[in-house]
């Protein structure tokens, strides 16, 4: 379903219990790791009510080759938590939760990362069920996505393909929400894989998903093929999708062709930039209002991707269109 949760009052406690137990289960969670799961969404949903008095969360199953993962994200835009190192203690936790604190949340999640300030609230992530012994390859990409608040069905989709070689992303929006707006984003995934999958030509891949969908109800979308070790990045984009650069040199906005996928064939706009340990890549549809460097609080893009992609999918969410975020990190100096 992926939609956020508002917690505003005390029912949204046994709402998101519900849910991730849920989930839980869909991925064959035995019944220790189901009470486990509970308490973590029991405890992180009563300490947004508790010190915030208002946040959301979001409860995800992802499903990847070889991988069932429950991602969970709550976030307030509370007072912030001033002593972080006491309430990881276990016993320090907000009035009628179980009493675990943050702590037993580190513990119970298989991954777990929060960034809080006076500013900026509190945004916590934590998974089960995924932590794993994965190859490093240099560079890491992660991916969230919400559904309009009135919808069931997301029309935004992304595919995210990692490989020793490359990594390549597809971030696409169905014109619209709802329904048929899912149905014209699956149309665009579908037409990739008819193509023989994400290309190391993104340019190339664009103009054949462009050609099959002619005079469908379209949608907008962007490319990225990351080569690696070369640490390379090849980039297409065709309509409103927002793609950054975030690097030594501050933030760059990718450039993109007007159009949208269903009219004229077209391999979109396209660049190539070499990057550098360390760059990260963001690229988002325009159900987030269009991030800008002064959206980047400091010590935010320090976190984990989990993290940073949950925190803008809250903060920059519009409320009224489908949305999605995929967040890409360079962590390996690239092959001279």
């Amino acid at each position: 379903m992926n939609q956020w949760v508002e917690i505003d009052d005390r029912s949204a406690i046994a709402v998101v219990r519900r849910l991730a137990r849920r989930h839980g289960a869909e991925i064959g969670l035995p019944e220790t790791r189901l009470d486990e799961l509970a308490i973590v969404a029991t405890e992180a949903t009563t300490n947004i009510l508790r010190y915030a008095e208002r946040g959301r969360a979001l409860i995800e199953l992802v499903r990847a080759p070889g991988a069932e993962l429950i991602t969970m994200i709550f976030t307030d835009r509370g007072p912030g938590i001033p002593d972080i190192d006491r309430m990881f203690q276990d016993g320090e936790s907000s009035t009628d939760s179980a009493g675990l604190g943050l702590g037993a949340i580190v513990r119970l999640s298989d991954t777990f990362d929060i960034f809080s300030s006076p500013e900026n609230g509190t945004t916590i992530v934590c998974t089960f069920g995924g932590r794993g012994d994965e190859a490093d390859i240099g560079v890491e990409a992660v991916g969230l996505r919400v559904c309009h608040p009135h919808e069931d069905s997301c029309g935004d989709d992304f595919q995210i393909r990692q490989t020793p070689r490359a990594t390549d992303v597809l971030l696409c929006d169905g014109l619209g929400h709802g329904p048929a707006a899912a149905e014209a984003a699956a149309e665009v995934t579908d037409a990739a894989f008819a193509a023989g999958g994400l290309s190391s030509e993104p340019g190339k891949l664009m103009r054949q998903i462009t050609e099959q969908l002619v005079g469908r109800r379209g949608a907008v979308a962007a490319l990225v093929h990351v080569a690696q070790p070369q640490m390379e990045l090849r980039y297409t984009g065709l309509g409103n999708i927002s793609t950054l650069l975030i690097g030594a040199q501050g933030v760059r906005r990718m450039a993109v062709r007007d159009g949208s996928i269903g009219g004229a064939a077209t391999r979109g706009y396209e660049e190539s930039v070499q990057l550098e340990m360390g760059d990260m890549v963001i690229l988002h549809s325009d159900g987030l209002k269009t991030l800008r460097e002064a959206h980047f609080p400091p010590g935010l893009l320090k976190k984990s991707l989990l993290l940073i992609a949950g925190f803008f999918l809250d903060r920059a969410f519009r409320g009224r269109d489908d949305a999605s975020i995929v967040v890409i990190r360079i962590n390996r100096e690239r092959e001279q």
